[in-house]
């Protein structure tokens, strides 16, 4: 987590010519509009590339063979990010001042808080389509949008799951770590105000232990109706372990950090149900999921993976697009007035980059849902309702049951 974000302004402004510090955008007068693509093409990120980097060339091919943006042809410029604040920092200012982008995408959690300030003081629009963090939810400004949703997401859709299925009652069990302890503080505010549900016990551990017993039996004896357990796998397999040996029964809401792999390896045999989860998901039925899965497909022989952000990645440079198609400009602060606008659930929906074109030359307003979902916006810049996917174990794996939206009533409590 970045702590100083005006000093990373600073580090930014510093690595860029003085011209580039004075204003943001360019590319208008050149042969082809450039599009930054600032990603982790190494280091921890790296393992998103290869299905990001398909999707990305996607839209960018979709824009290209219907007629390019503002009668120009779209050029893709790329710059890796090296999964750290120094290369996001680096990479932007070279995408910026070198390059002369209108605009940046692709960047994750890690790079978006690196550039933020940055952004902002450049009137750079920046797209974040995995950008997780919950420092996002409420400081993003007038030039980052996230179009995922937040890590802060994964306690409110608990609190959802509890609230539509009558769950009165709930025990917390949290693990000690930021990742864990902070979806469990929103899970019981959420629950709390907006579910109208009781937390009867709020049972906080370490992890790295053999034993549980006294945190499961803290928690168990307050007679809940059900836990949310939010940990790591190696914590979560102890305990779900200790529990099946007690016979306590019941049934667990889980952080989404326990919705992967490897359930089989260090997660006990569960009884299909006995543990709910959620995870982003996509609108499959979408057309426009449909059409970009299918490209998708033929490019690199897979489905696109909610939890890869794919779809997320392709949905940002048609929405920018279309955005620069309505404002008819690539200055910074036309197109960031203008993305709200072609995201506007007001307008006529469209599925594609050539439909929107299509409706907004005929002078309506229009409302791109993308191939993530819907892209409706909020007053900070994030999505009002992101998609997630209740997941079961079924089977002794985790099995999508649903896909539902986030009630953004509940996210709202969090803003008190």
């Amino acid at each position: 987590m970045i702590k100083n974000k005006q000093a990373l302004g600073v580090i930014a402004c510093a690595a860029m010519a003085l011209t580039a510090c004075g204003g943001g955008g360019g590319g208008a007068d050149s042969d082809a509009i450039k599009f930054g693509w600032l990603n982790g093409i190494t280091g921890d990120y790296s393992s998103y590339y290869e299905p990001s980097q398909a999707a990305v060339t996607i839209a960018i091919d979709e824009i290209n063979e219907n007629g390019g943006v503002l009668g120009k042809q779209v050029e893709l410029v790329t710059a890796d990010n090296l999964s750290t604040v120094e290369g996001a920092v680096q990479g932007f200012s070279r995408l910026v001042d070198v390059e002369n982008v209108v605009a940046v995408g692709g960047v994750e959690s890690t790079g978006g808080l690196a550039i933020l300030d940055s952004a902002n003081e450049l009137e750079v629009p920046v797209f974040c389509p995995g950008c997780g963090t919950p420092e996002l939810d409420t400081e993003g400004g007038e030039y980052i949008w996230r179009i995922t949703g937040s890590d802060s997401d994964g306690g409110t859709i608990a609190a959802q799951f509890a609230r539509d299925e009558g769950v009165k009652r709930v025990a917390i069990m949290a693990q000690n770590t930021e990742g864990m302890s902070e979806p469990a503080d929103i899970f019981k505010k959420v629950f709390q105000e907006g579910a109208g549900g009781e937390v009867v016990a709020d049972v906080r551990f370490n992890p790295g232990r053999s034993s549980y017993q006294a945190e499961l039996a803290q928690a168990f004896d307050a007679k809940p109706d059900a836990v949310y357990l939010a940990a790591g796998h190696e914590a979560a397999s102890v305990i779900f372990r200790e529990w099946q040996r007690r016979g306590y029964g019941g049934k667990f809401f889980v952080s989404p950090d326990l919705v992967t792999p490897p359930i089989g390896s260090l997660m006990p045999e569960l009884e299909d149900g006995v543990a709910i989860g959620a995870i982003a998901a996509y609108d499959t039925d979408s057309p426009a999921y449909k059409s970009f899965a299918e490209r998708f497909k033929a490019k690199t022989g897979q489905e696109p993976a909610a939890g890869v952000y794919d779809a997320n990645q392709y949905d940002q440079y048609i929405a920018l697009a279309l955005a620069i198609t309505k404002a008819q400009s690539t200055e910074g602060p036309a197109i960031a007035e203008a993305i709200p606008e072609v995201l506007n659930p007001e307008g006529v929906v469209v599925y594609s980059y050539a439909d929107g074109i299509k409706e907004l030359e005929a002078g309506n307003e229009i409302n791109y849902e993308g191939a993530s979902g819907s892209l409706d916006l909020n007053e900070h810049n994030n999505l009002s309702a992101p998609l997630f996917g209740e997941q079961f174990i079924v089977d002794g794996a985790w099995s999508q049951v649903a896909v539902l939206e986030l009630d953004p009533k509940l996210r709202e409590i969090l803003d008190r």
